[in-house]
């Protein structure tokens, strides 16, 4: 295999700006200039230029795509890049010998792509192939889930070795075709991260049939759980939503559609119940997690709280959330009856009678109540003037706050503030 680039940091093995060199011409060679009119044109140029030669035949080639990315390797294990090119160098080398000894020719590089840092072979059948692609594709994942748990894991099941492997591809263009290919399957890691092979065949024959509606209605019977605050259904609709209807669809669109729906339906609550703290916008981000799983753990503790609030508060029909979220978002803005119903979608008298009848108080009460409460944890928290504090919960008038604060709390607003200090 002829001009094999060395990724370590061994000095007698070349100059940096040399190793920099092979590295960018491998990945230029396989993957830009294969987006060029004229590809092969192209590379033929630079093969010339750096006298390389091909091991494998473009004829008929597959790709193979192996190795964790940079959010495992650093953001979990704290690996730097020369460590972990270090491990690469050592896998390669072994990849290498079993290549040969399957009766493959085969060329082998690293692919910079993002974040990700991932072994590439390309190979071709040798005059006599003693295994089929997808064996050698096996071989080369377990070569490198022995090297992560010797060197990286150290006992760590949550994360392992994932190999792709394209079609049988043919000529220049199909190494980009391949590692297009490679890199959407072994993406899919986030959904099967056992350390396996993964084909565009295994994938169709493992995929649930799971759409759309599918998964909303999965949202819609853990919406209606989390409602009742029933906590072991909750746990049971969360995990049959992501680890099986959404895991096994192997869709990105669908996950992205669970997280969505979830995102909206737990920030109505956490909102409504008065749960705090509650980073949502990192919770319902798929990018947040590595693996599927990653994502009931996160998710659980929330939809677990909510439901001991709601056996502390009592359960709430739809449009009572809907109406105490407008509120506790808007309560500091000059709102009205007519406003949380329109947000509601009902008659404002209606809205007027069902709150009276289900909180046990008008919605002006219910939005002078979160005033004050707004208040006090100002008036506990900053020193900022009385005046000030009244405007920043939505009353205009001093004198007219300090009556109300008065009627709820007991005490002047001066009172309270000093009586927090204590």
């Amino acid at each position: 295999m002829s001009h094999t680039p060395y990724f370590g940091r061994d000095p007698e093995k070349g100059e940096i700006r040399q190793l920099q060199s092979h590295a960018g011409y491998f990945y230029m060679l396989a993957f830009n200039e294969c987006l060029r009119n004229n590809a092969e044109e192209e590379m033929w140029k630079h093969l010339a230029v750096w006298g390389i030669e091909f091991s494998f035949s473009v004829e008929r080639f597959w790709v193979c795509l192996s190795g964790v990315k940079k959010s495992i390797y650093n953001g979990v294990y704290g690996w730097d890049a020369g460590q972990y090119l270090e491990l690469y160098d050592r896998w390669r080398l072994e990849v290498e010998a079993a290549v040969e000894q399957s009766g493959y020719l085969a060329n082998l590089f690293m692919v910079f792509e993002e974040e990700a840092k991932q072994l590439v072979v390309l190979f071709s059948p040798g005059e006599g192939p003693q295994c089929t692609p997808e064996e050698l594709a096996a071989r080369v994942n377990s070569l490198g889930q022995k090297f992560y748990e010797r060197e990286l894991f150290y006992g760590d099941t949550r994360y392992c070795n994932v190999t792709a492997l394209s079609g049988e591809l043919h000529g220049y263009a199909g190494i980009r075709e391949g590692y297009l290919q490679t890199r959407k399957l072994n993406d899919l890691s986030f959904f099967h991260m056992e350390p396996a092979v993964l084909t565009s065949d295994w994938v169709d024959s493992h995929r649930n049939r799971a759409d759309y509606r599918v998964v909303i209605g999965e949202c819609h019977r853990l919406r209606q759980a989390l409602d009742e605050g029933d906590v072991p259904a909750c746990r049971k609709g969360l995990e049959s939503l992501l680890l099986k209807t959404v895991k096994g669809a192997y869709r990105w669109t669908l996950l992205h559609d669970a997280l969505s729906y979830c995102k909206h339906m737990l920030e109505l609550r956490c909102t409504a119940r008065g749960l705090e703290g509650v980073d949502l916008e990192r919770l319902c981000d798929p990018k947040s997690y590595l693996r599927i799983e990653e994502c009931v753990e996160a998710l659980w503790p929330v939809v677990e709280r909510l439901c001991i609030l709601i056996g502390e508060q009592g359960p709430y029909q739809d449009l009572m959330l809907r109406a105490i979220y407008y509120i506790k978002l808007h309560y500091a803005e000059d709102i009205a009856l007519t406003d949380v119903a329109h947000y509601a979608n009902v008659n404002p008298n209606y809205l007027s009678g069902s709150f009276q009848k289900e909180m046990g108080l008008s919605v002006r009460e219910f939005i002078t109540r979160e005033r004050v409460n707004a208040a006090k944890k100002l008036l506990e928290e900053e020193n900022l003037r009385i005046a000030d504090i009244a405007e920043a919960v939505g009353v205009h008038d001093v004198k007219y706050f300090s009556r109300l604060f008065k009627k709820a709390v007991g005490l002047t607003p001066g009172e309270y503030r000093e009586k927090s200090k204590r």
